[in-house]
């Protein structure tokens, strides 16, 4: 329901509908899909114990929990990359527009079906068809190479490059408040004579 209400404020608040809140719009259906996709069948499937569905749903089913989970943790890391250049590049405002976001919504979207789809194109491990059928069990590939691409594209590498860009933000953040600080102090110490005369 939050997510409704994000995409309801951005797309009639025109004091919202900047170019930098078009990722938090992009996040947000992200988000909202993964209410409308995957949790109304994960509770079925919760409830039952098992599943029923058939191959095909389940294929879509785990198909679209990793596809939008996915693109929640890529979104995260763009709005991080845009609150990077924000800090680090002065120049960044006006360059920060709607057809850069744009792109960048698309590189999220893109990458997100790319890893989302590779099991629906056979990267299965041989057991997947005995899970559904025989074991009534619905879970994204367990192929060990697909697992690892996986991982590593959803979560590993994105957490690092937000741990990364946010570091750094924190170090170019800490870095202007002492210039200031510094820039502050010499006023302070140029129009005050008694001050200047002290400190020598």
């Amino acid at each position: 329901m939050r997510n409704v209400f994000v995409i309801a404020a951005i797309l009639l608040e025109r004091n919202l509908q900047s170019v930098a809140n078009h990722l938090i719009l992009s996040l947000a259906v992200a988000d909202l899909l993964v209410a409308c996709l995957v949790m109304p069948l994960g509770a079925v499937y919760e409830v039952s114990k098992e599943w029923r569905l058939g191959a095909d749903l389940c294929d879509m089913w785990t198909s679209s929990d990793v596809l939008c989970c996915t693109a929640s943790i890529l979104h995260l890391v763009a709005i991080a990359l845009d609150r990077y250049w924000a800090v680090t590049d002065i120049d960044y405002a006006h360059q920060r527009t709607a057809r850069r976001i744009g792109y960048m919504i698309i590189i999220i979207w893109t990458l997100s079906v790319l890893v989302s789809i590779a099991p629906l194109l056979g990267w299965k491990d041989p057991e997947w068809e005995t899970r559904v059928y025989q074991d009534l069990q619905c879970i994204v590939s367990q192929d060990v190479s697909y697992q690892i691409f996986a991982t590593a594209s959803s979560f590993y590498v994105p957490l690092l490059v937000i741990l990364f860009l946010y570091w750094r933000i924190f170090l170019a953040a800490r870095k202007r408040i002492r210039r200031r600080q510094q820039k502050q102090k010499n006023m302070l110490f140029a129009t005050h004579p008694l001050l200047r005369s002290v400190a020598l």
